[in-house]
């Protein structure tokens, strides 16, 4: 039998699912389940070679340990059997529009990152792949200090897409292939080689400093 009293017990459980719902999908995310289309990398050792002390250092390092937990990342190229190489990276800010008075209307902000993924031979599991991000931004110079925030949190969501980038490349199928491939190879020195060992940059590169609107000479 139907009672109308009833009706209104409906709507608060389902509003209750749906919480347990959210609540079991951010714990299972908070437990290192990785992101759809990223799963865990083949080897289990492997060197980052991006200082850990950027932001965007850390940031990977922590992605990669969330997608693939049975993978060590070492201190040393020596201990591992991938290694990531950074190759290049670089910001840019640049004016893409003026007003009638000359002054900037908006800005054209720009990551342009370049790794590579080696095994302990130096044979390539990722050759060098180049990522490339844009974001337009509006701008006014009557709010300078405001924009340059504006900014700073701008090139902050950008990083963030790129180490998502990062790692879905990483744990691409094919990259499963080539190492395992690389693994039945050996010592075999059959394909162009990179020095595994190769001292990696550990600095804070000028690019990844965000570019000051207000002054001319890091507009780019």
């Amino acid at each position: 039998m139907y009672f109308a009293g009833q009706k209104t017990h409906f709507p608060r459980q389902s509003w209750l699912l749906r919480g347990a719902c959210l609540a079991l999908f951010m714990l299972l995310s908070a437990c290192g389940f990785a992101m759809r289309g990223v799963t865990p990398m083949p080897f289990d050792r492997m060197y980052v070679g991006i200082p850990d002390t950027t932001q965007f250092g850390a940031d990977v390092r922590r992605a990669l340990r969330a997608a693939s937990p049975n993978t060590k990342l070492v201190d040393s190229p020596k201990e591992a059997q991938a290694i990531l190489q950074q190759v290049n990276d670089s910001r840019t800010l640049r004016e893409v529009s003026l007003n009638a008075q000359g002054r900037v209307e908006s800005y054209e902000l720009g990551i342009n990152y370049t790794f590579r993924v080696i095994d302990a031979q130096g044979r390539p599991l990722v050759p060098d792949t180049t990522l490339s991000i844009f974001r337009e931004m509006p701008y006014d110079d009557q709010v300078v200090q405001a924009k340059q925030g504006q900014i700073d949190t701008l090139f902050k969501a950008m990083q963030r897409d790129l180490v998502a980038r990062v790692l879905r490349r990483i744990t691409a199928p094919d990259v499963h292939k080539a190492f395992e491939t690389a693994q039945q190879r050996g010592e075999e020195a059959d394909t162009p080689l990179f020095n595994p060992n190769e001292p990696q940059p550990q600095r804070v590169p000028t690019p990844w400093q965000t570019p000051s609107v207000t002054d001319p000479t890091n507009v780019r």
